[in-house]
């Protein structure tokens, strides 16, 4: 052990102690008591315990007995927390009622105090009520005064422990306030009154779900970690209560930087704390819980393989039979989740086991044992689910439905007992048809989603089956109803703070979503309302950005300093990469902010719907140069909504299901890999792409260009026609559709454009608008190209294509190694429009990490998207798969032709899968040559793509991939 100040004295009165001296073991014991909080040591507590035992011996019947046992109950309080005995705090007790009539002035009131935290801890660990309200009647007693403010504080926040009622979780928080203002900032009780408030805003959050709470809860307590020494004996314990508001973070939001932190946390507090004791026991509960909501979100089966082996240490020591049945439950719950990753039965058996030992040997209606019958449902019903056994699904109907009417009303926990039972409804609806059942799952259902103190996400699982279950019933428009509920709940689970891969696996959860919204609109008869739901459920990321580009202008006339703050706020809030944990904290805080702010703004007279989703009538006008089409693809049925300035026509897509779509997009990819190889295969991919390309024509564009009228071929141009695909659709080419070689096809009928949501195209045409005022664009054209980037093939065409270009018009050029990330970045602020020659790729696990191969590294989606460009006009992207969306999000549009609109461009030109260098060359130059004749950039790419269908007629794979999106 390192030496401490305290050691000589401690050698000098252990001296004075054995020759008798009843003052040197009282002396003693007190320095091995302050020794024990500078090294964290039991050892020196249970000798300090010892030396007062001898010492009370010697004075049965003396004026210093008093103090002597009051010093006794203090060493029994600061050791109970290694073994929680409970017989160590009715020993403490017992001498504090002893000690207390003998004593006066500071001792009494310290004798109280003790009495008062014994009495709260007794309750606390037994969780029976009776001796925490006598805590709370003595410490309410005392004078009002920092100590026993804590007390007080610390009594009711455990009377909440015990019988949830909210009203003491306030109180607790309003009197550990009060005693933290009268703490001066230099005490050294400073940190532990601080990291007391802080743990019960942490409860109150997650009794609430109030986001400031929890975000002040975070602050406070990683104030205390950075304040306490790493070396003090208290810091494992702080690091855990930072912890556990770490991980309600990462539950609440799915921020998984959080949950990370909060493990890495209690890994150091485990390796701090000798194994066995009764903190190991305490801090293997709390990292077996947050590995639990981590595994949830990441399925790191190895992280969860190692938590088990510590579980089942912690297990097998047994040191949990005396504070609950936290370990086994955990335990349990851990062996669950395994099972939903790997199907090992012994997992499932094994999680039954746990969860049935505590249901048997814990009080009924407990909190644990109703934990235990939760997880004894759940593995009842993944019984079931593998091997089709009614019975077990019966018991897990009965066990969950007990669990339900256990829970507290209005807590997460019971929302999360009750989509579980739902669940089990549902199958059990499935079996027998019975809609006594059905709607029983519906009420679980509902029940849950209007719980505002569970995590949005899991209120939106929740609000997604209760509309399925409308729909089951033939209740459109309760469907309608619902999934508007659900949709609307979107923003709050996917906020700003969160890093952009958080972001997207959360969504990748809800995929379809805002389509089975649609479609029961449509089923309803609310077509208006079927568009309103797409543009609310779609392009969300893109969404979040638009947001925070639009024009603030309006609300600085009223009010300049909140406009100020609001652009400010948006600037420091763009899209987000990976998150280190202290920037995580920053940007909760922000986001916080942002609210705050915008709550403010719409409080103004005539600002109730500032910056809010569009209305219809504002998305009706995005329609004035031509229609826009909505691609609807849903479980329940599949539509195009024809969005017009007069209003919205649905057209029935009844061979338009999520499984064609599925198969056509797996058989086009498969076909698109085959074409790149040279061989027998090449050309049976292009009949493949050919017979897709065809079923593209007859299920959708030929019903959708009938119904606009354009049933031939156009006598000179063709009119403007904006896609806009939900789904897995936007993986397809619609403007490539059509009866090849020689039927009809949508390129000799409409000029087609792209559009991830109506909103993007408004906001294009207003980019435009800016652009357009600012002065003509000729001879501000940037030409990168890179065909010789490290890794890459090298591209022989660029070069060339960079010369053809520039010999019909003025451009400044970054070639080679000059087209460096850094140089094209700064490029893209000073030109107006930009042709970019390089290799490019996306990404289906990760879509914001797509990028185009520069000659020094990667320029990605997420760092295009936090660019704010203004006065530009056209980005061409002459590369492969710039347009190509993630299989996982499609809804998201998160490829790069989008994350060159977001940084401001209002049209670009990409490609939906790798094209060929030579035809690239082509393709690029005719296009140019058209917008030098004075054509706008559809009608250019249009006019280059027939030619080049022209010139390769028998192989669709050269020529459909180009696309134009935007204005």
């Amino acid at each position: 052990m390192a030496p401490t100040p305290f050691d000589d004295e401690i050698v000098r009165n252990r001296r004075e102690a054995a020759r008798g001296s009843v003052n040197a073991m009282h002396e003693l014991a007190m320095l091995l008591r302050e020794r024990h909080r500078h090294t964290g040591d039991p050892a020196d507590l249970l000798t300090g315990i010892a030396q007062l035992r001898t010492a009370l011996g010697y004075v049965p019947d003396h004026p210093v007995r008093p103090v002597l046992v009051a010093s006794l109950s203090a060493l029994l309080l600061d050791h109970f927390p290694y073994f929680r005995d409970p017989a160590a705090l009715r020993e403490a007790l017992d001498g504090l009622e002893e000690a207390l009539p003998l004593l006066d002035g500071e001792n009494r009131f310290a004798a109280e105090l003790m009495r008062a935290d014994a009495l709260l801890r007794l309750g606390e660990t037994t969780r029976d009520r009776g001796p925490v309200d006598k805590a709370v009647e003595a410490a309410s007693r005392l004078p009002r005064v920092p100590a026993a403010l804590q007390v007080l504080g610390s009594a009711l926040y455990v009377r909440y422990k015990v019988t949830h009622a909210h009203e003491d979780l306030v109180g607790a928080a309003a009197v550990l306030r009060d005693c933290l203002r009268q703490t001066p900032a230099d005490a050294p009780e400073r940190v532990l009154r601080l990291a007391e408030l802080g743990n019960v805003l942490q409860t109150s959050a997650e009794h609430t779900g109030e986001e400031s709470l929890r975000e002040e809860a975070v602050r406070f307590l990683r104030a205390v970690v950075e304040e306490v020494p790493e070396t003090s004996a208290g810091m494992p314990w702080h690091k855990v209560d930072l912890a556990a508001a770490l991980r309600d973070r990462g539950r609440h939001t799915g921020d998984v930087v959080a949950l990370r932190e909060s493990v890495a946390l209690l890994e150091e507090a485990l390796a701090a704390v000798p194994p066995g004791t009764g903190p190991w026991h305490n801090f293997c509960e709390n990292h077996l819980t947050a590995v639990h909501s981590l595994v949830e979100l990441t399925a790191d089966v190895e992280l969860l393989d190692r938590a088990l082996e510590v579980g089942r240490a912690a297990y097998d020591a047994g040191g949990w039979a005396g504070g609950g049945a936290m370990v086994p439950l955990l335990l349990g719950q851990l062996h669950h989740v395994r099972y939903r990753y790997t199907l090992r039965p012994a997992d499932l058996e094994r999680a039954a086991a746990l969860f049935g030992e505590v249901v048997g040997t814990t009080p009924y209606g407990g909190d644990d044992h109703v934990t235990a019958l939760a997880g004894l449902g759940q593995v009842r019903f993944a019984e079931y689910l593998a091997g089709g056994d009614a019975e077990a699904l019966r018991a897990a109907v009965v066990a969950l439905g007990s669990t339900v009417r256990a829970c507290a009303p209005d807590s997460p926990r019971r929302a999360e007992a009750q989509i579980a039972h739902g669940e089990a409804l549902d199958a059990q609806y499935a079996l027998g048809g019975d809609p006594g059942v059905l709607a029983a799952s519906g009420h679980a259902y509902r029940e849950a989603a209007r719980n505002e103190a569970v995590p949005p996400l899991t209120r939106v699982r929740a609000a997604r089956a209760w509309a399925l279950t409308e729909a089951r019933a033939g209740n459109w428009r309760r469907a309608r109803d619902t999934y508007a509920l659900a949709v609307g709940l979107l923003p709050l689970v996917v906020p700003r703070r969160l890093a952009r891969a958080d972001q997207q696996r959360m969504l990748a959860e809800l995929d379809g979503l805002a389509s089975d919204a649609a479609a029961a609109a449509l089923a309803a008869g609310d077509p208006e309302g079927a568009v309103l739901l797409l543009e609310q459920g779609r392009g969300l990321l893109g969404g979040q950005v638009l947001q925070g580009r639009d024009d603030l202008s309006r609300l600085r006339t009223v009010a300049p300093d909140l406009a100020g703050r609001l652009r400010e706020t948006f600037d420091l809030l763009g899209p987000a990469g990976y998150l280190p944990n202290t920037a995580a904290d920053v940007r909760h805080r922000l986001d916080r902010r942002l609210q705050e702010l915008l709550d403010r703004a719409r409080a103004l007279p005539g600002f109730g719907d500032f910056l809010a989703a569009p209305r219809l009538a504002d998305l009706l006008a995005c329609a004035e140069n031509g229609p826009v089409v909505l691609i609807n693809v849903s479980r329940f049925r599949g539509d195009a909504l024809l969005v017009r300035s007069s209003g919205v026509t649905p057209v029935a897509l009844p061979g338009v299901t999520p499984e064609a779509v599925a198969e056509r997009a797996a058989a086009f990819g498969a076909a698109l890999t085959a074409s790149t190889r040279p061989g027998p295969g090449e050309a049976e991919a292009q009949t493949v792409v050919t017979e897709v390309l065809g079923w593209l024509w007859e299920a959708i564009a030929e019903p959708v260009l009938a119904a606009l009228g354009r049933t031939g071929a156009p006598e000179g141009d063709p009119p403007r026609l904006w896609w806009s695909p939900a789904g897995r659709l936007a993986l397809l080419p619609l403007h490539a559709a059509g009866r090849f070689p020689r039927g009809p096809a949508v390129l000799d009928r409409v000029v087609s454009s792209y559009t991830p949501t109506l909103r993007a195209l408004r906001h294009a045409r207003t980019r435009h608008d800016q652009g357009s005022a600012a002065g003509p664009a000729d001879g501000d054209l940037l030409v990168v190209t890179v065909g010789d980037a490290a890794g890459a093939r090298t591209l022989l065409g660029v070069g060339r294509e960079a010369q053809d270009i520039a010999a019909l018009r003025p451009v400044t050029r970054l070639d080679g190694a000059l087209a460096t990330v850094d140089a094209v970045r700064a490029a893209l602020t000073s030109h107006a429009s930009v042709h970019i020659a390089c290799h490019a790729a996306s990404d289906p696990d990760d879509p914001s990490a797509g990028h185009l191969l520069l000659h020094d590294g990667r320029l990605s989606l997420l760092d295009l998207s936090g660019l704010e460009l203004s006065g530009v006009r056209l980005a061409v992207l002459s590369a492969c798969e710039t347009s190509l969306g993630a299989p996982r999000i499609p809804d998201e549009s998160l490829h790069l032709v989008s994350a060159f609109q977001l940084a401001g461009y209002p049209q670009v030109v990409g490609t939906l899968w790798q094209v060929n260098d030579r035809v690239a060359r082509l393709v690029s130059v005719d296009l140019h040559r058209g917008l030098r004749a004075g054509e706008d950039v559809a009608r250019a790419l249009h006019h280059a793509v027939r030619r080049c269908r022209e010139r390769f007629p028998g192989t669709p794979t050269l020529w459909a991939a180009y696309l134009h999106s935007g204005r």
